[in-house]
């Protein structure tokens, strides 16, 4: 019987093109892989920048009329922060002003000063405002957006943001 003294070439070299040979849709599969990799990071990428850059639709703002309380709620001297409106209401000498608490350098929200000087400054990268806003030390370049107040007829503070 001759099954046995005879093997066939052939079926080698069918199982080493099989074995060897890439599979194109793996080779695609890891092409697409490579590419929405570099899709990904270059979106994330382009969201960070924005943010940087200070592009406010992405940011949340509080409501447009804001009250923030009674007129005796804010004596003269007084500097209040009134978190409904994200504003700071300084009082000086019975003159009531307001001022946006979101920093010009890169919207971190400012703190009142707890020094001998009135004024504001930001914990994040340490620019200082005066007591009317006005820009004292950078990086900051901008000064604190005025807002426009309002006392009503009963004596009610309301806050246009």
């Amino acid at each position: 019987m001759n099954l046995i003294s005879n093997p066939q070439p052939q079926s080698k070299k069918l199982m080493n093109e099989k074995t060897n040979a890439p599979n194109p849709s793996r080779r695609r599969f890891l092409a697409l892989l490579t590419h929405g990799g570099w899709v990904a990071a270059m979106g994330v990428l382009v969201y960070q920048m924005g943010r940087f850059l200070g592009a406010r639709g992405l940011q949340t703002s509080p409501s447009p009329l804001v009250e923030a309380g009674m007129l005796a709620d804010f004596p003269p001297g007084s500097t209040t922060y009134v978190g409904a409106a994200r504003a700071w209401i300084v009082n000086v000498e019975g003159h009531l002003t307001a001022l946006d608490a979101v920093c010009t350098h890169l919207g971190c929200l400012v703190q009142e000063r707890e020094t001998a000087v009135s004024g504001f400054h930001c914990p994040c990268h340490g620019s200082e405002f005066g007591a009317g806003g006005e820009v004292e030390l950078g990086p900051a370049a901008r000064p604190l957006r005025s807002l426009l107040i309002e006392v009503t007829p009963d004596d009610r503070v309301i806050i246009h943001t």
